[in-house]
């Protein structure tokens, strides 16, 4: 591995990078224990205006928080799995994969709440809940009413909330986040087997980050985590992970949209 930051240790610069990385999601989940939930407002007068500005804070949050962890580590474009690899492979195999995570991820969650009534945990009324957990991981971002009243909102939502704010940084994170335990447990993470206990690792800490919203949705985040993951390993590239989050989201903003 490349190091370029000689005045710290090797291993202590990676828990730096590993713990700053790590924090950025962890932060939000352990806030979201100790809050009510909360849904992006929709009564803004500007509603186009809001989502903007609070994309640019998290897009800033997230570039100070991924630029002083590169600092300190100096992970390398293979390290993080930055190299596109192929012509336009990335791009149609992200879109039959985001069509596989829909399927799996629904299927998986059908499975579940079959085997939950079945056992008396929960009754067959509360069955809108498993299609609100497939969309509400958006609800801390946009706003539904805001998705359906205004185009503008609607475009800058699909296209830029979806593959940049979802689709690019959450997999930037991953792969950060990958890379850090793999520099820390060579041993462990390295191997097959290990870079897929670390996609379990890096699954649950982000379905943990998804505790403002309802259990299913923290589940479904963290399903839907473990499949980009295994995209991302199988590959070697977050590229077609992007691709495939970003439809993912993408697909989601439109059932909003258009649902009655």
């Amino acid at each position: 591995m490349t190091f370029l930051n000689p005045t710290i240790p090797k291993r202590r610069c990676w828990w730096y990078h590993t713990i700053l990385i790590g924090g950025y999601v962890l932060c939000p989940g352990i806030f979201g224990l100790l809050q009510e939930k909360q849904e992006f407002v929709a009564g803004h007068p500007h509603p186009v205006s809001r989502l903007l500005l609070s994309s640019a804070h998290e897009l800033i949050l997230f570039g100070l928080v991924f630029g002083l962890a590169f600092y300190v580590s100096r992970a390398t474009t293979d390290e993080l799995l930055l190299r596109w690899r192929g012509r336009f492979r990335p791009i149609w195999t992200g879109a039959c994969y985001s069509v596989g995570l829909r399927l799996g991820t629904s299927l998986f969650l059908m499975l579940l709440f079959v085997i939950l009534v079945a056992s008396g945990a929960i009754y067959s009324h509360q069955i809108h809940d498993l299609a609100a957990a497939q969309h509400s991981g958006l609800s801390h971002i946009v706003s539904s009413s805001s998705l359906r009243s205004s185009p503008a909102y609607f475009w800058i939502s699909l296209l830029f909330t979806s593959f940049v704010m979802a689709g690019l940084r959450e997999e930037l994170w991953r792969s950060a986040f990958i890379c850090g335990l793999k520099a820390l447990w060579p041993e462990t993470f390295s191997s097959r087997l290990g870079q897929i206990a670390a996609i379990s690792v890096a699954a649950l800490i982000f379905g943990f980050a998804h505790t403002t919203q309802s259990p299913l949705a923290v589940l479904n985040a963290g399903v839907t985590g473990f499949g980009l993951g295994l995209i991302m390993i199988y590959h070697r590239s977050i590229w077609p992970a992007v691709i495939a989050h970003g439809l993912f989201d993408a697909t989601s903003m439109l059932v909003i949209r258009f649902s009655p």
